[in-house]
């Protein structure tokens, strides 16, 4: 023993002089790199009309005013940068629905008060493993997992003044939060040969949704990641030369493409579910001025219950949701540059008592809603500067569940409770700087 402890004093002071050798193969910055910073705003007018609220005391719905509301329906403010060659990362912060008013008929929450929230939005890092090649990317971080193309399409991307509202059900079904992010690790890449008609992208990723217990800080006692995985096969133009986890949906007639993807998720045994799965299947056409997009997403979570006899029931519960959008892009005068478009969202869960029972048991959502839009964009510098007039119009059945259902979007509204949901037409300003 005292033989090694001197033979260990008398290495170490050798080993100081050795570890202390001038090493020169430091990583270099890249040259001129900068921060950039960005700010985005959506600057929304609504008139809302048929919104109706649940009085429990008179077991009914009562109407509201229709009313003017004026909101920041998304704001961001944050910044991105490419230190080392290949090595990128991205924050932004939140500070949306500034000015909504809860009893008007569009969507989420609120962030009003004498100081309005700031929160971070997206937080993450890009790294190209292989020099000059897409093939292989890296994305670590605070971000949306790989689903669902309505879900990891910007607002500002899309067509329809506010994006389909599946992305809602589907995000909380993945991540259990409606934002959709989560912390995690995603592997993805495009395969693509110059001169060929035919190209892949793909993502896989694996995350940790802390949304279920402990005020939304923990998975619970039970932990299972999620893993989620999607592929995309271009025909034509492809959608990106350069790999992002971003996604456009109109390319100023500049695309002749179809892009076909489909994708999966699983989830084991958590507090809440057994398991939690899901499959989806999503399309994008451009060809010249025709823009069209939609996906589809089926979602089930295994669970149990006690049955009204106190029997232990089994269960997989089954729910879907999608939407279909339509643009047109048309230049009048050669100086207005605007696209007519439509979309419809499906959202389909259980309308019997017993199925409403599974999915409230797993936290899933049940009867069924039916969205639609129909308006005008007018892009003054693409997605960067954009003007919309749209009308958007809703229907819901709550099943065999009576007054007071707040099984899915179009019969709940966070900070009210139980309501049917009006309509609205909507005046709205999209800038990104």
């Amino acid at each position: 023993m005292k033989y090694s402890i001197a033979l260990l004093l008398a290495f170490f002071p050798s080993a100081l002089i050795f570890g202390q050798s001038d090493f020169q193969n430091w990583l270099k910055k890249k040259e001129g790199f900068r921060i950039e910073p960005f700010m985005m705003l959506q600057l929304w007018s609504s008139y809302s009309v048929g919104q109706e609220v649940y009085n429990p005391e008179q077991n009914q719905y009562e109407s509201v005013d229709d009313r003017l509301n004026v909101q920041l329906r998304r704001a961001r403010l944050g910044f991105k940068a490419e230190p080392y060659e290949g090595l990128q990362f991205t924050i932004a912060g939140a500070y949306d629905l500034i000015g909504r008013d809860v009893l008007a008929g569009l969507v989420g929450g609120t962030n009003n008060g004498s100081i309005p929230n700031f929160g971070i939005w997206d937080a993450f890092f890009q790294w190209k493993i292989k020099k000059n090649s897409e093939a292989f990317n890296l994305v670590g971080g605070y971000f949306r997992p790989q689903l669902s193309r309505e879900s990891i399409t910007s607002g500002w991307s899309v067509n329809s003044m506010e994006k389909s509202m599946s992305q809602n059900y589907i995000r909380r079904h993945l991540v259990g939060a409606g934002p959709g992010r989560a912390l995690g690790i995603n592997l993805g890449g495009l395969l693509l040969e110059e001169g060929r008609s035919v190209g892949l992208n793909y993502n896989i990723g694996i995350f940790n949704p802390v949304t279920l217990a402990n005020n939304g800080n923990s998975s619970g006692s039970a932990f299972a990641p999620l893993v989620v995985g999607r592929a995309v096969v271009y025909l034509g133009d492809p959608e990106m030369d350069k790999y992002k986890i971003g996604y456009d949906i109109n390319y100023y007639g500049k695309r002749k493409g179809l892009s076909v993807g489909f994708g999966g998720s699983w989830q084991g045994k958590t507090d809440v579910f057994e398991s939690s799965y899901a499959a989806e299947a999503d399309v994008l056409f451009n060809w010249g001025p025709v823009n069209i997009d939609g996906d589809w997403n089926f979602m089930w979570r295994e669970g149990s219950r006690l049955s009204p006899d106190d029997q232990v029931r089994s269960f997989t519960y089954a729910s879907n949701t999608g939407h279909l959008r339509l643009g047109y892009n048309i230049i009048a005068g050669k100086k207005a540059f605007l696209e007519p478009s439509f979309m419809l969202m499906q959202f389909n869960g259980a309308k019997g008592l017993t199925g409403q029972a599974d999915a409230k048991a797993v936290g899933a959502f049940s009867g069924s809603e039916r969205t639609y839009d129909a308006g005008i964009n007018w892009y003054l510098n693409k997605k960067h500067l954009k003007l919309m007039l749209h009308y958007t119009w809703r229907e819901g059945d709550a099943g065999e569940a009576g007054p007071g259902f707040t099984g899915n979007q179009y019969f709940s509204q966070s900070e009210v409770g139980a309501i049917h949901r009006g309509n609205w037409l909507g005046l709205g300003l999209n800038a990104i700087f």
